[in-house]
C-alpha cells in the first residue's frame, strides 16, 4: 500500500511470509508472526535484533481461526494503527472473497442438478428428488411452470423467494401459478406450459427463446412456448443436408438478415424492404443470388423453409462455438 510509509508483510498460518513490500522476504519465515499465531496474540518488537526486527504483528481471526499474521516494519507506537487498518481491509477482502466462492459453489451445484434432471428425462432417482426438495423446494414430478428471463432481476421481482436457476441465455425460476404475471412485468419473459416435466419445460424454453432470437421477434411481455409452434424447429431432430449446409455458411454473413426478414413478413417484398430500409430492387436481387447461392428458391415456401432450418442450424451453432470457445 503506497499509502502507508512502511512495510507491510502478509503472513499464512505458519508463519511464512507469502506478501510483502520487500519482494527478498518472500518464502521467508517470520519469528514475530509465527509467535502471534502460537500465542494467539499481538506480538510487538521493540528493537531490531538478528531474528527479528521491529513492528507491530497482529493474527488474521476469521471465523475463529487464525488464517494468517499483518506485520508492518518500524516503531510499534507508529505502526500499530496502520496494522489495524491492514487487518481490516485483508478481512474484507477474504469475506468477499468466501462470499463469490459460495455463489459460485452454488451456481456449479445448480447448474450440475439442471444437467442430472435432463438427463433423468423425467425418470427421477430418489437421491435426485431428495436434493431438488431439500435444497431448491422443487417436487420432481409435480407440475410447474417454467418462468424464463434474461435479466435475473425481473425474475426475483417476480418472486424473490423461488430459486433461480441459469438457463440459456438467461435464468429461469419454477412457478406453481403464474396467474399473477398476466399484469405483472413489461418486461420480456417466456412462460412454459405447466403440462410437462421440468426436462420438457427447459427444452421448450430454449428451444422458444433460439427462435424468438434468431427471427428477432423478442417482443416485451409475456411470450408463451405453446404459442411459437416453429420452435420446435430448434430441436434440429431431423440431420441438415450437409451440401446445402456449407453453402449456408458461406452465404449466411450476406444473406442472413434479408431470409429471415423474408420469412418473417410473410415473403412480402413491399414489407421486407420497408423493413430492411432497401430498395425493392435491391432485395430483389439479393433473393435471387441466394437462390443462386444454394440452389434454393425462397419465394417457394417449402425451399424457404428448409433454407430456413438451415439458416437456423448454423446460426445455432455458431453460437454455440463462439460461447465455448471463451471456456
Amino acid at each position: 500500500m503506497e499509502d502507508i510509509p512502511y512495510n507491510i508483510n502478509i503472513m499464512n498460518d505458519l508463519g511464512i511470509i507469502i506478501a510483502s513490500g520487500d519482494s527478498n522476504r518472500i518464502g521467508t519465515s517470520h519469528r514475530a508472526a509465527e509467535r502471534a499465531i502460537k500465542e494467539k496474540k499481538i506480538i510487538e518488537v521493540y528493537q531490531d535484533t538478528h531474528l527479528e526486527k521491529k513492528g507491530t504483528n497482529e493474527p488474521i481471526i476469521y471465523e475463529d481461526t487464525i488464517i494468517g499474521v499483518v506485520g508492518i516494519t518500524g516503531d510499534p507506537n507508529e505502526v500499530r494503527p496502520f496494522t489495524k487498518i491492514v487487518k481490516t481491509v485483508a478481512l474484507l477482502l477474504i469475506e468477499e472473497l468466501n462470499i463469490y466462492k459460495q455463489k459460485e459453489e452454488n451456481r456449479v451445484a445448480k447448474n450440475e442438478f439442471l444437467k442430472q434432471v435432463r438427463l433423468s428425462d423425467g425418470m427421477y432417482t430418489e437421491l435426485l428428488k431428495k436434493e431438488a426438495s431439500e435444497k431448491y423446494e422443487l417436487e420432481l414430478g409435480q407440475p410447474y411452470y417454467g418462468v424464463f428471463a434474461e435479466r435475473k432481476e425481473i425474475l426475483r421481482a417476480i418472486a424473490s423467494k423461488k430459486e433461480l436457476f441459469e438457463w440459456s441465455e438467461g435464468s429461469i425460476i419454477f412457478m406453481e401459478t403464474v396467474d399473477s404475471l398476466e399484469t405483472a412485468t413489461n418486461e420480456f419473459i417466456i412462460i412454459s406450459s405447466s403440462e410437462k416435466n421440468i426436462n420438457q419445460i427447459l427444452q421448450d424454453i430454449k428451444q422458444t427463446y433460439a427462435l424468438l432470437s434468431f427471427l428477432n421477434t423478442k417482443k416485451e411481455g409475456i411470450n408463451k412456448t405453446e404459442s411459437c409452434y416453429l420452435a420446435n424447429l430448434f430441436s434440429f431432430s431431423l440431420p441438415p443436408n450437409q451440401k446445402l449446409l456449407k453453402k449456408i455458411k458461406e452465404v449466411a454473413p450476406e444473406y442472413a438478415e434479408t431470409l429471415i426478414s423474408f420469412a418473417r413478413n410473410n415473403k412480402s417484398i413491399n414489407d421486407t424492404s420497408l423493413e430492411l430500409h432497401i430498395h425493392r430492387n435491391t432485395l430483389n436481387y439479393r433473393i435471387q443470388k441466394i437462390e443462386e447461392l444454394t440452389g434454393k428458391n425462397p419465394r417457394i415456401w417449402y425451399e424457404l423453409w428448409e433454407l430456413f432450418y438451415h439458416f437456423a442450424y448454423h446460426s445455432m451453432n455458431e453460437d454455440v462455438n463462439e460461447r465455448t470457445s471463451f471456456i
